[in-house]
């Protein structure tokens, strides 16, 4: 299809775009302090989900991130180990990563040893996990975009 440029300038004028509709207003806030994922619609909580998070030597960094992609079912790669996707991945059943610095990845995802959420520990990585069955919810909740703002509140 060609648009001629007087009314290619006029449509965008008038607001014209081909951009997607409009969706709910998802983000996600995530506070180191008390160890909980909280979920967010339209400014409502949707969810609130205990976490475990970045251990002293591998602090979870704060700041304002936003989901960079979403894997259903993730592949555990570290020091030549393959995990495959399920519940006894690293990982988890799902995986999101919201930040990338240098070569380090950092992402809400699940997990194989769900005591560590349970009792809300800092022993990961810098990443944010999550029982496997709270971050299906989360997963399926959120689009590429989201915001995730995580707090040292």
């Amino acid at each position: 299809m060609s648009v001629r440029p007087s009314l290619l300038a006029a449509l965008l004028a008038i607001g014209f775009s081909s951009t997607a509709p409009v969706q709910a207003d998802t983000s996600i806030e995530v506070s180191l302090k008390q160890r909980y994922l909280t979920l967010f619609e339209n400014g409502k909580v949707i969810g609130k989900y205990p976490i475990a998070i970045g251990a002293p030597e591998s602090p979870t960094i704060p700041g304002d991130f936003d989901i960079q992609n979403k894997d259903a079912s993730p592949i555990y790669h570290k020091k030549g180990k393959v995990i495959a996707p399920g519940p006894d991945n690293p990982v988890g059943v799902r995986y999101m990563p919201y930040v990338r610095i240098g070569r380090d990845e950092y992402a809400i995802h699940g997990t194989a040893w769900p005591s560590w959420v349970n009792l809300r520990a800092a022993v990961s990585l810098g990443c944010i996990r999550m029982l496997n069955n709270d971050v299906i919810q989360v997963f399926n909740r959120v689009k590429v975009g989201t915001p995730v703002v995580v707090t040292t509140n």
